[in-house]
Formats: structure tokens, C-alpha cells, sequence
């Protein structure tokens, strides 16, 4: 691990955030923290289910993309802790 090999992440999943926040018109942030956790709480599983016992073939999302999407859901918590026109962080 080096700087460019982070770099090369965060870069991928910098366009990802960016791509899937304009698809989705900012939904993300539209529940809170509460919201945030519960993404990243689907995609953790959905990593517990790639390396766990069964080995099954990913059917439509990958190991990679997964866990780029936690990435992606963490930086979008981060966002709704600095975003101050959110009410409720906590609750949505």
C-alpha cells in the first residue's frame, strides 16, 4: 500500500459517489444518520456474504464494488455530520 495505490482507489470511488449521487438525486443524505447506517449496514452484510463459508459467485455486485460502496456511504455519513441545513442527523 502507497500513496498512489490509494490514491487509484479513492479516485474510482470518487466518480462512483459522484455518478450514483447525480442518478439518485442525493437520497442518500434524505434519512440521516440513521439512513447512512442502515446502507452501510446492507453492505456490510452483503460483505459478510462474499467471504463467508459459502464462497458463492457474486450474482450481480462484486467484492470490489461492495466494498467501494462502503467507502462511499462512509464519506456520505461524514457529509451529513458537516452538513448543517440537516435538522435531525441522528434521526433523518
Amino acid at each position: 500500500m502507497n500513496e498512489e495505490s490509494i490514491k487509484k482507489i479513492t479516485d474510482d470511488v470518487t466518480a462512483i459517489l459522484l455518478k450514483k449521487n447525480a442518478e439518485y438525486g442525493g437520497a442518500s443524505f434524505d434519512l440521516g444518520l440513521n439512513g447512512n447506517m442502515v446502507h452501510l449496514w446492507d453492505k456490510v452484510k452483503r460483505y459478510k456474504s462474499l467471504i463467508g463459508c459459502d464462497k458463492k459467485e457474486p450474482n450481480f455486485e462484486s467484492l470490489e464494488d461492495t466494498l467501494k460502496d462502503i467507502i462511499g456511504y462512509a464519506i456520505i455519513g461524514l457529509h451529513i455530520l458537516d452538513d448543517e441545513t440537516i435538522k435531525d442527523k441522528i434521526y433523518g
